[in-house]
């Protein structure tokens, strides 16, 4: 240290930057200077880097590089100390300037963005497949029928009463032809829809669902909400077209025969189509 304090600014400078393996070209480098600034520094030729105060500032920046404190090299380049001034290194930084490193606030914010995106993307698929329901649906019932009245009988008409004159219409002769065909398109008409009907949809909800389901024909059979532990029939006309709301949570049978719904899962819905 005694030998720093009698070396000339450019010495002590050459000193420090060989102690740390440092070189020229380094140190011109890191400092975005010429090579040929730096050597005017470490030779103590100052008047070759123009105005003194350009000077005092390449040597303050070269010192801090080099982790010296510049201001007594800043005064040995005025002339002005009698005795020579004390060459100390940077203090330390303080234990507490990492909680206001930028890099601290761009990895926090990093985290931050890391535990967000997914949850919005979770979110984001999780609501695409349902529809958005004005509220939870309850199974609609259709209040009971109740038998009809009797019919009273028609009060008796005193015989003294005025009788209008009962008019006989005219009775048109019955084709046979004509009265089978009729016979015949009535028993068409009595056959039920039903007949149809050859695909049976049985499913068993272990949670909420939200299930629609359409015939062939695009008619709409189901659309509702299921409450977990409840079962739904189903009859139609295939193919069905299905969306199942929770469908992990649901079982499915067609016509007796299990069908596995994990390879329609999207998320947590179900859309698929059902064949014969």
């Amino acid at each position: 240290m005694s030998e720093l304090n009698q070396a000339s600014v450019g010495q002590v400078l050459r000193a420090t930057r060989e102690a740390q393996g440092l070189t020229l070209e380094n140190a011109a480098i890191r400092l975005r200077l010429m090579q040929r600034q730096v050597e005017a520094m470490e030779t103590d030729d100052f008047a070759g880097l123009g105005q003194p105060v350009f000077a005092r500032g390449f040597v303050r920046n070269y010192a801090r590089l080099l982790g010296l404190v510049p201001e007594p090299l800043l005064a040995r380049m005025e002339g002005a100390p009698a005795e020579p001034a004390t060459v100390s290194p940077l203090p330390p930084p303080s234990s507490g300037s990492w909680l206001t490193s930028p890099w601290l606030l761009l990895l926090l914010i990093g985290v931050l963005l890391a535990g967000a995106v997914p949850v919005a993307l979770y979110w984001w698929l999780n609501s695409e497949g349902e529809e958005v329901q004005p509220g939870r649906a309850s199974t609609v019932q259709s209040p009971p029928v109740s038998a009809p009245e009797p019919i009273p009988a028609p009060a008796s008409v005193p015989a003294s009463a005025t009788r209008s004159p009962v008019v006989e219409a005219p009775v048109s002769p019955v084709d046979p032809a004509t009265s089978e065909v009729a016979a015949v398109a009535s028993a068409e008409a009595d056959v039920p829809a039903l007949m149809d009907v050859n695909g049976v949809l049985h499913l068993e909800f272990g949670a909420d669902s939200w299930t629609e389901i359409k015939d062939a024909s695009g008619k709409m059979l189901v659309r509702k909400l299921n409450v977990g532990g409840s079962s739904l029939d189903v009859r139609g006309t295939p193919p069905f077209s299905l969306l199942i709301g929770n469908a992990a949570q649901t079982t499915l049978t067609y016509n007796g025969r299990p069908i596995d719904l994990k390879p329609y899962v999207d998320v947590t819905v179900a859309r698929f189509t059902l064949e014969e």
